[in-house]
């Protein structure tokens, strides 16, 4: 049996929702899977790499509140990794996704965004873990 958990929301919530994993008791849930897997949910907004390259749209956004809490589900995911060799954990950038947050001016499908997330989450045992992906594939912290 399989167990996969995603956090995360927009608007800054994902950080708290992995955070909680311990507090909330999931952690004895998913080592009752023969491969658990943790998905977080963070954006390319997050990435340090992204915001510092001229060439990207998040480089010239400001949402600092945003920005650094998703930086924040890149550290706990890493931490995480670290901490739960026995589970796979990643996290996830949907990218510019037609949705409510984007005011449905997003570039991609919810499908294109959701692709990494179930990649993610349907994942072996052998399947990496301490990254962070998009669609694409590896996203630079």
């Amino acid at each position: 049996m399989t167990i996969s958990l995603i956090t995360g929301a927009n608007k800054g919530l994902g950080y708290e929702a992995a955070r909680r994993l311990k507090a909330l008791g999931l952690l004895p849930l998913l080592r009752l899977s023969t491969c658990p897997v943790i998905v977080n949910v963070s954006s390319g907004m997050g990435s340090f790499a992204t915001n510092l390259d001229s060439g990207q749209l998040q480089s010239r956004l400001v949402m600092p509140l945003y920005q650094s809490s998703k930086a924040a589900v890149g550290m706990l995911t890493v931490i995480y990794a670290r901490a739960l060799p026995e589970m796979r954990v990643n996290a996830v950038a949907p990218g510019f996704t037609a949705t409510d947050f984007t005011d449905h001016r997003g570039t991609q499908t919810v499908s294109e965004g959701t692709d990494a997330m179930v990649a993610l989450a349907t994942i072996g045992a052998d399947g990496p873990t301490g990254t962070f992906q998009d669609r694409r594939g590896i996203v630079a912290w």
